[in-house]
């Protein structure tokens, strides 16, 4: 996600500290992000201007947008770009507990959510406050109260990375991005588990392993970009010597020509390749 200038969200910062005062969203959490629906205005100089749906009307609220806020797509819950926000686009929005009384009403982003598909809603983005075990299955209850069934149907992902996440990651105070079954919407169906976090509001841990960004895969040992190979325990990677990103395809170094899967790895043994319609080359499963 391309973060948005310290210029610009100063600008929006600066509106908001000049505002006449404060007003608490926030009823049965008061310290968690708080929820709103609507469409895009605009996007510029730091600021979201939204027109939030209130009752059987609109009101428009300047989301302060800052290098913590994310903005993610519903589908997987990867990251976008702010100006991949589109004006008319409906989005939902998590902020801050607290909005400024000026006109409009200022407050801080937390989570955007966009490009929800038309055959589908957006998802939940909550903290964990419990997970308890019945039977073989498990209610996750929510920091604002609601609750959700996690069962063998359920798919967990970790946010960006390539680690294995289980039921036992869903500790107290984890934020999640949580789907639930068109059948039912008490049945999780997938959940984005935010690791290296300590609850809404808190900053990354150093950066270990895998990470997927809109620019492609890239590996961190103790914070630091790995580039050039990469030996797993299992198998060799290649990452770009410039750009750190995760290679696929053929490539060439010093003289030699290697092969690397869709999924990055080496390829090392015997394989035959076919030409599509446009004469690229794929390796025959």
């Amino acid at each position: 996600m391309k973060k948005m200038t310290k210029l610009t969200a100063v600008v929006c910062a600066a509106v908001m500290t000049a505002a006449l005062g404060f007003t608490s969203l926030a009823e049965g959490n008061p310290l968690g992000p708080v929820m709103m629906e609507g469409t895009v205005v605009s996007v510029e100089n730091g600021c979201l201007t939204m027109n939030r749906v209130l009752g059987n009307g609109t009101e428009e609220i300047l989301i302060n947008i800052s290098d913590d806020t994310k903005i993610l797509e519903s589908v997987d819950g990867y990251p976008i770009p702010g100006e991949n926000l589109e004006k008319g686009e409906a989005i939902r929005v998590y902020v801050g507990p607290a909005m400024t009384m000026s006109l409009p009403p200022m407050t801080n982003g937390v989570v955007i959510l966009a490009d929800v598909p038309a055959d589908a809603g957006f998802p939940v983005y909550a903290t964990v406050k419990s997970l308890v075990q019945t039977g073989g299955d498990y209610v996750l209850t929510t920091e604002d109260g609601e609750t959700y069934t996690v069962n063998s149907s359920t798919t967990l992902l970790p946010y960006l990375t390539r680690n294995i996440v289980r039921e036992q990651d869903l500790t107290p105070g984890t934020p999640i991005l949580l789907w639930t079954c068109r059948e039912n919407a008490s049945v999780s169906q997938k959940i984005v588990i935010f690791q290296g976090e300590n609850g809404y509001g808190s900053q990354m841990q150093e950066e270990n392993g895998w990470k997927n960004t809109a620019e492609g895969w890239y590996y961190y040992e103790n914070g630091e970009m790995k580039k050039g190979w990469l030996y797993d325990g299992e198998d060799w990677f290649y990452l770009n010597p410039s750009t750190g990103i995760m290679e696929t395809g053929f490539v060439t170094v010093d003289g030699r020509t290697y092969f690397l899967k869709e999924d990055g790895r080496m390829l090392t043994k015997a394989a035959v390749f076919t030409p599509d319609e446009n004469g690229a080359l794929h390796i025959n499963k």
